[in-house]
């Protein structure tokens, strides 16, 4: 059978037609692709979406507002707090907030994607992340829920989304780390600036055995207190610190201290009650004293004092240092993230009265 003139037209046609289709697309960026791009477009109605949850899509890519509410939740987490208590216009704040950081980890995602070789991270690093993230938790299956609710598929996801997000910080840092460089000029700057906050105030180093009031009355405790003091002496006259190790672990009722040797390290004043501060700085070293609070009796032993100095810019240089370089990381952080914001502003859309809906569960 002999194939008509009229379908190799046809055919000719049709293949002309699906040619220009492709080139427009992929080429030329045509109508075609204008078309594809409104059907495909970022800018959803989200009178629809809203009620599957999300909130906003950020190279279009949909974030749940169970995603964002996750991320407010470590937030909270991480400052002792919970969403008991949280006020309408504070819960946006935090979602705004949070839906920020969501759309820069996007961004740099996209960033990294390509440059991934130059930034690699260790699977110790990924582990340590993950041990972190998981301390966060009381069990397992809380977190199993978590990131249900995050929108992660497990654990293998969590894995990859963490090695992501650490070699993001090493990109960030590629990018910033001129601008946080301290020169020696910056670090004697900063310690004049701040000289008489690097004044270190006489200290003493204290141990004590405490009998409280509370868990007998004043004479027995008195008596406690003197027995404690006359069997140090007796083994001692320089007062031997094992002795004082054993007393304070049998006698003292300071729960924090006695199984330390009764031992409250360097103390300044102001630092503890003035009663019981002042009384120690008026005593001897490595003489055992009783003293009286309003919580009961000490038996304390002064171990070394220190006179108050001004520590020199030598000594200090390697904390300022640190100190300069962590403000001036995050202010070139927020200043890199806010740039790379307004660059790619045209692919985050928000759904502001989603974010500002109720609390997801």
């Amino acid at each position: 059978m002999s194939i008509s003139r009229k379908f190799l037209w046809r055919l000719g046609l049709w293949s002309l037609l699906m040619l220009y289709i492709a080139l427009d697309l992929l080429i030329f960026k045509g109508p075609v692709n204008t078309i594809a791009d409104k059907l495909r477009s970022d800018q959803p109605k989200f009178e629809h979406v809203a009620q599957r949850g999300i909130a906003a899509r950020i190279f279009n890519r949909p974030i749940y507002l169970s995603q964002i509410d996750f991320a407010v939740d470590q937030k909270l987490w991480s400052t002792a707090q919970t969403r008991e208590g949280i006020q309408d216009k504070q819960r946006l704040f935090l979602r705004a907030e949070a839906l920020r950081n969501i759309a820069d980890q996007y961004i740099l995602r996209e960033k990294v994607r390509l440059n991934s070789d130059d930034h690699p991270v260790s699977e110790e690093q990924i582990n340590a992340a993950i041990l972190r993230f998981s301390n966060r938790f009381r069990t397992r299956q809380e977190m199993t829920e978590a990131l249900k609710s995050y929108g992660f598929k497990g654990e293998k996801e969590l894995r990859f989304r963490l090695a992501a997000q650490l070699q993001q910080e090493k990109y960030i840092l590629t990018k910033i780390q001129p601008g946080i460089a301290v020169s020696d000029d910056d670090a004697k700057k900063w310690y004049e600036d701040f000289k008489e906050q690097t004044i270190t105030p006489e200290r003493i180093k204290v141990q004590h055995i405490f009998v409280s009031l509370l868990t007998a009355p004043g004479q027995t405790a008195e008596e406690k207190a003197q027995y404690a003091r006359e069997t140090l002496v007796s083994a001692n006259k320089n007062l031997a610190e094992q002795s004082f190790e054993q007393l304070a672990a049998t006698v003292s009722d300071d729960e924090r201290t006695k199984n330390k040797g009764g031992n409250l390290g360097w103390i300044h004043r102001g630092r503890i009650a003035k009663d019981f501060t002042e009384a120690c700085f008026a005593a001897k070293l490595n003489t055992p004293k009783i003293i009286t609070t309003k919580l009961g009796y000490h038996l304390i032993n002064v171990q070394e004092k220190r006179p108050a100095r001004t520590r020199s810019y030598e000594e200090m240089k390697p904390e300022i240092v640190i100190a300069i370089e962590t403000i001036r990381r995050q202010e070139q952080i927020e200043i890199y993230r806010v740039n790379l914001r307004r660059q790619h502003g045209d692919y985050i859309k928000t759904n502001w009265e989603t974010v500002a809906g109720p609390w997801t569960e």
